[in-house]
């Protein structure tokens, strides 16, 4: 889970995955620095505060966590070769488990 934030409706959501657009308004989301535990965690006063700094872009910047898709993720994502199968085809791949 993780935590953005839309500027466009101002509203912070807990979000599964690295979102880019907001679901309620379809706006770009910033993701936040912030962890899951950490926020529920965070009374009302301390939510409220936090959703102030982020209406702020230069505070925003502060609190945002750049992530990126590197090559390491790519491979992460990739299938090992050991679970893919070729059939007497030359063009049908077929995955096993």
């Amino acid at each position: 889970m993780y935590i953005h934030y839309c500027r466009h409706c101002q509203r912070i959501h807990i979000l599964n995955g690295h979102k880019t657009y907001c679901p309620r308004c379809k706006g770009h989301l910033t993701e936040l620095r912030i962890s899951y535990i950490k926020y529920v965690n965070l009374d009302r006063q301390e939510r409220q505060t936090l959703r102030e700094h982020c209406k702020n872009p230069g505070e925003l910047l502060l609190l945002s966590a750049a992530y990126s898709r590197t090559q390491e993720y790519a491979r992460w994502l990739s299938l090992p070769v050991s679970n893919v199968e070729n059939y007497h085809t030359g063009h049908y791949a077929a995955y096993s488990q």
